[in-house]
């Protein structure tokens, strides 16, 4: 999953140490960058690709008064609150490139940064900093199953649920495990168990394989958007 070029560039222009205006996306790439962001995987992991980013201290004590947030929180709801507004459609393509070039704070982009409310952000909860896949899987006898995998800082775990009425299979597994392929060991709840082969895109954002539970069923899963299987 690629970051975004409207994420760099947005990035670039606020928060980076350097003064120089960053690069600007054509109208065109605009509106499919917008598009890609109406996929709330894809909206979540640039969200949390951008908040990764170096900031300069300036900014950092500007935007923490202009959020109503601290200074250590910054970063993370920046890049939540311009990109869910990017995605929404509530930044018009002109706004972009005043402040992408200038640095031009517009009405559109001051009113998305104090989207939260002027008073400070509670502690964050637990599971706000999750991030969340969905997972599917279809089986060679037709059952198909459908749900999501779930990282933490505790850890990993998944859960799907099959199209056979309330049946559901789950597992857990080690996010800080890099391995480009994993094998996860499968629980359902009507009894039956198996395993799942999944390897994984070098970002770690998605992936596919193959499961095979215990009454000989096996299929092919997909992690995340993967748009070509090997």
């Amino acid at each position: 999953m690629k970051k975004l070029m409207i994420l760099v560039a947005i990035t670039v222009a606020t928060l980076s140490a350097s003064a120089s205006a960053g690069p600007v996306t054509t109208k065109g790439g605009y509106e499919y960058d917008r598009n890609q962001l109406s996929d709330a995987t894809v909206l979540n992991w640039n969200i949390q690709a951008c908040s990764h980013g170096g900031i300069n201290p300036d900014a950092q004590q500007k935007l923490a008064k202009l959020m109503g947030v601290s200074e250590a929180n910054v970063r993370l709801e920046f890049c939540r609150r311009v990109l869910t507004a990017y995605a929404k459609g509530a930044i018009p393509y002109e706004d972009y490139v005043q402040f992408v070039q200038g640095h031009v704070m517009a009405p559109s982009i001051m009113k998305a940064l104090r989207i939260a409310g002027s008073g400070p952000l509670k502690p964050q909860s637990h599971g706000q900093g999750d991030i969340i896949l969905p997972v599917s899987a279809k089986m060679d006898s037709g059952e198909t199953f459908k749900g999501s995998t779930i990282a933490s800082r505790e850890g990993g775990r998944f859960s799907v649920q099959s199209s056979r009425h309330s049946v559901k299979c789950s597992g857990t597994y080690d996010p800080k495990d890099r391995r480009p392929t994993v094998t996860l060991p499968v629980k359902c709840s009507d009894g039956r168990t198996g395993q799942a082969e999944v390897t994984r895109a070098p970002d770690l954002m998605s992936g596919w394989g193959k499961v095979k539970l215990s009454d000989g069923s096996a299929g092919r899963l997909v992690v995340g958007a993967v748009r070509k299987q090997p």
